[in-house]
């Protein structure tokens, strides 16, 4: 399988998606902790969100290019969270790795390997937690991965856990559900969710950015990043 987030079949109507993006303005509300690491410290995530917008109208304005819904035109990317190998998608900061889920965790099998990423056709079952549109060449070909992704929603799942005992679980080559869940995580529910994708394999961006609530012990959180190609160039989570 290719190491791309997002896979448009024309033949069978089915797309994969992956998105994820967080709330700059949010991020403002630095009060006890905030953490950020990566290889500009300096990264302006409000820059970053707003640039990736900007880009996306762009391409929506492109009169060679077509915009598809999810759900509502396609099921979405056959994935449940943003955590696995593929182009070093975990978002560490300050020993914790951060998890959103973009279908119902309740709904995911309790055998299925985080570390393989993707779950076709038995994700598409799994309802979403997030919603957006992509775009891709109206000439793209079967095989054509979008160009970009804008994706948002007001009750996403983002769990953290502590990253040297996931990494512990990785040491045998598979992550479950339930070991994660062994693990105690944070379960946060962000509020507001947002996101910017590029997910093609030579120009790989996600820029994410979004902030809520801790149910379990009603603590406020922000969580925002900028990944670029493999690496971590901006990261805050904030809980307070």
């Amino acid at each position: 399988m290719k190491n791309y987030d997002m896979h448009l079949n024309r033949t069978t109507g089915l797309a994969t998606f992956i998105c994820t993006n967080v709330s700059a303005a949010l991020l403002g509300l630095v009060l006890l902790a905030s953490v950020s690491c990566g290889i500009n410290d300096d990264n302006d995530v409000t820059s970053d969100l707003n640039q990736a917008k900007l880009s996306f109208e762009q391409l929506m304005q492109d009169s060679d290019n077509m915009t598809i819904l999810f759900p509502d035109e396609n099921p979405g990317i056959p994935i449940y969270a943003r955590v696995g190998p593929i182009l070093n998608q975990f978002f560490v900061t300050n020993g914790r790795l951060v998890i959103p889920f973009y279908r119902n965790p309740d709904c995911i099998p309790e055998n299925f390997n985080f570390l393989t990423y993707y779950d076709p056709p038995a994700a598409f079952g799994c309802e979403l937690t997030v919603e957006g549109k992509f775009i891709i060449e109206k000439e793209a070909g079967e095989e054509d991965f979008p160009i970009m992704a804008h994706t948002e929603g007001s009750q996403v799942p983002v769990w953290i856990v502590d990253w040297p005992e996931f990494q512990a679980l990785m040491e045998n080559d598979s992550v479950t559900l339930p070991d994660i869940e062994a693990l105690n995580p944070i379960k946060g529910m962000a509020q507001q969710f947002e996101e910017y994708l590029s997910p093609r394999i030579n120009e790989h961006e996600v820029i994410i950015e979004a902030g809520g609530t801790i149910p379990g012990t009603n603590q406020q959180f922000t969580f925002g990043l900028t990944h670029r190609a493999d690496q971590i160039e901006w990261i805050s989570l904030v809980i307070e």
